[in-house]
């Protein structure tokens, strides 16, 4: 009889102990929610990946150029205006993208958004940013303005935070995720004109006057601006620390 209710006790202490981690590394009140956190490995190639709003474009899952794994999101060509577009749900006016991005050289390629309107295609209260010819600018509403010098033909990581409340973004970049996260960034950038709400709607690849294809590989969306805390697989795709995050859409 003693040894079943030792036994019973142990149960119950290790059960509530698993509740209680839960709790503290899953379900507190200061996890971030991941929006995107993908490699393009789930979805099928020669299309747009499911569940993503896309307007015209050649936007597709390709295995043609890939930084880890098989497969990665190319962004070919497209008419103006044309883009493709992640929705979002948050209330935190601070949102963190990171991805590895490889951009042909010899002309202009894709712009990116972290956009606040309904729709991604509004380009107003935004991030704008755009990579041409070796270098990444953003466009302030008046201008296009340098960000920096960005290496083309090769596979870098981008770091982008975007404060809506500010209107303001920060970027860095690197040869890989550490390198990018350690780097120095270029800070307090504007957004094209002030933002139209508190917070991001969408998240976007746009098309204007593209004449350079851009590739995208490990996109990770997610709120606030402290880097998420990621292991790496054995197969080199970037998987969540189950214990640093909440799950969003």
């Amino acid at each position: 009889m003693i040894k079943n209710k030792q036994i019973a006790f142990c149960q119950y202490f290790f059960f509530a102990l698993v509740v209680a981690l839960t709790f503290v590394f899953v379900g507190g009140s200061n996890a971030q929610k991941v929006f995107v956190q993908t490699g393009f490995e789930e979805f099928p190639t020669g299309n747009p990946p499911k569940d993503w709003e896309a307007i015209g474009g050649d936007f597709e899952v390709s295995g043609d150029t890939v930084k880890t794994d098989k497969k990665a999101l190319a962004i070919l060509a497209g008419a103006d205006g044309d883009g493709l577009g992640i929705p979002i749900e948050t209330e935190d006016p601070i949102i963190s993208v990171e991805f590895y991005l490889y951009i042909e050289g010899g002309g202009r390629s894709f712009n990116f958004k972290v956009a606040t309107a309904d729709g991604f295609g509004e380009n107003n209260g935004c991030t704008y940013i755009n990579w041409d010819a070796g270098i990444v600018r953003l466009y302030d509403g008046a201008a296009w303005q340098l960000i920096g010098d960005f290496e083309t033909d090769t596979w870098k990581y981008v770091y982008i935070v975007a404060d809506v409340g500010k209107s303001e973004f920060d970027f860095s970049v690197g040869d890989d995720r550490d390198d990018a996260l350690g780097a120095k960034p270029e800070k307090g950038l504007a957004f094209r004109n002030a933002a139209l709400g508190p917070v991001a709607k969408w998240v976007a690849f746009y098309t204007w006057g593209i004449t350079a294809p851009g590739y995208v590989d490990d996109l990770l969306v997610y709120e606030g601006a402290e880097a998420l805390d990621l292991a790496v697989d054995p197969g080199g795709k970037l998987t969540t620390f189950w214990g640093q995050v909440k799950r969003g859409l």
